[in-house]
């Protein structure tokens, strides 16, 4: 008889046990320092009313030094440059410490500095239109090691209508890379403000610091949000379950290249591993080549929200 292997989700959320709260922010955006039509201060403010709890001015290949804004608010700030490609792509560089040359590295290049500099590098709009060479399969595959990429990004809808970019994430996760999916509003004027964003999972006796926030980003401890609020997501059952409680209308399970397992109605839902193992649009019961599992949590038009991959992994 054919051995069948015991497999685990592996979660990048907190423990159940540990007490947290959501911090939502925006780490993608510009002001006049680059080009934006508001001043900096302008837009921290705005943010800031909007109840937001960290924020970063991400400026074109400048890079705005935090101590000219944290005075100003009580969000906590996060350095950070938009770094320009020889091909015009652009990355995003969280916790900048420096600027890189704009124009002249590859994305690839791009992020192995970053990352040499203690960095989170993101991979913005990969659906940006006017370049059709901007997100080519060929060029995504030279980026492994690439930590995010942005599936939702509020300026595109704008400027060409179509913001989301989960088939782009799909395509890395069924790669098998352990990619990160951000929402962002990347503003460059005051209406495209606060139409994504992500929400950072932060432990209640934790003191709020840009570090803590860009670990928490590069970990997974985050969800990315059009509108939809996540209340609750976790691994329980020795990791053989994961349970989600959202104010969602509906919930999606999705899997490797993007196949939709499971709805449910209700922004309540959890998907066990046996369930995963006996769905018949799990085109390969080899749980080991099925890589990892996602949410989409659906409201009312627009309004989603995205959970981090839980990734499937053997016992060992």
């Amino acid at each position: 008889m054919l051995e069948i292997k015991q497999h685990n989700f592996i979660s990048s959320y907190l423990e159940s046990d540990i007490s947290f709260k959501w911090l939502r922010g925006n780490h993608h955006g510009h002001s006049t320092r680059s080009d934006g039509t508001d001043e900096p201060l302008t837009i921290v403010r705005a943010y800031e009313e909007a109840g937001y709890d960290y924020f970063a001015l991400s400026e074109h290949d400048f890079l705005l030094r935090r101590e000219e804004l944290q005075p100003y608010t009580k969000m906590c700030v996060i350095p950070a440059v938009e770094v320009a490609a020889k091909d015009e792509q652009t990355l995003q560089y969280l916790g900048a410490d420096r600027v890189l040359p704009p124009l002249s590295l590859t994305p690839r290049e791009i992020m192995d500095r970053v990352h040499q500099a203690g960095g989170l590098c993101i991979f913005n709009h990969p659906n940006f239109k006017p370049f059709q060479e901007y997100a080519t399969d060929q060029m995504l595959d030279s980026m492994e090691g690439i930590k995010g990429i942005e599936i939702y990004t509020g300026v595109i809808e704008r400027l060409f209508g179509q913001a989301l970019a989960t088939d782009r994430w799909d395509y890395l996760l069924s790669k098998g890379w352990r990619i990160l999916g951000h929402a962002t509003d990347d503003q460059h004027a005051r209406e495209d403000q606060f139409i994504a964003w992500n929400c950072v999972q932060w432990p209640d006796s934790q003191a709020i610091d840009p570090k803590g926030i860009i670990a928490s980003l590069s970990e997974g401890r985050f969800y990315a949000s059009t509108g939809v609020s996540i209340s609750k997501i976790e691994t329980k059952d020795n990791n053989q379950c994961i349970s989600i409680e959202s104010d969602a209308d509906e919930v999606h399970w999705i899997s490797r290249n993007g196949v939709i397992l499971k709805k449910v109605n209700g922004g309540s839902s959890s998907l066990t591993m046996k369930e995963l193992r006996e769905n018949p649009r799990l085109h390969n019961k080899d749980l080991s080549e099925a890589f990892y599992v996602r949410i989409e949590c659906l409201g009312h038009g627009n309004k989603r929200a995205w959970s981090q991959p839980f990734w499937i992994v053997p016992e060992e």
